[in-house]
């Protein structure tokens, strides 16, 4: 399955901080999915997580599986991130595999997980 086919098809399973909620702390999704369409401040662990076009994120992603629809400021560090033609991110990113669409805007640092 490719990375963007991916966004669509989440499980039932998946944490979902749905649009107009604000939290902040720090989510361990673990194994599921953690789909961001509200605003989150702090730090998100999990296996693949989803910044939806509506979504914000100020803080630290560490997971497999980025893909950033929305709003992203902070530190991120995972093996694939996908940024969609609306994700606009800030800050320092390390991944491995990196997918940037055309229209997306990214400002800081790229680097490769040492």
């Amino acid at each position: 399955m490719k990375p963007h086919e991916q966004m669509n098809s989440l499980p039932d399973e998946a944490t979902y901080i749905i649009e107009g909620l604000v939290m902040e702390g720090s989510l361990n999704g673990g194994e599921h999915p953690v789909v961001i369409e509200g605003h989150f401040k702090g730090e998100i662990n999990a296996v693949n997580v989803v910044v939806r076009q509506q979504g914000t994120v100020d803080g630290t992603i560490k997971a497999e599986i980025a893909s950033i629809c929305g709003n992203f400021k902070g530190n991120l560090v995972c093996e694939n991130l996908i940024v969609t033609e609306s994700g606009v991110v800030e800050g320092d990113l390390k991944a491995n595999n990196l997918s940037i669409d055309l229209g997306a805007e990214i400002i800081g640092s790229i680097s490769r997980i040492t």
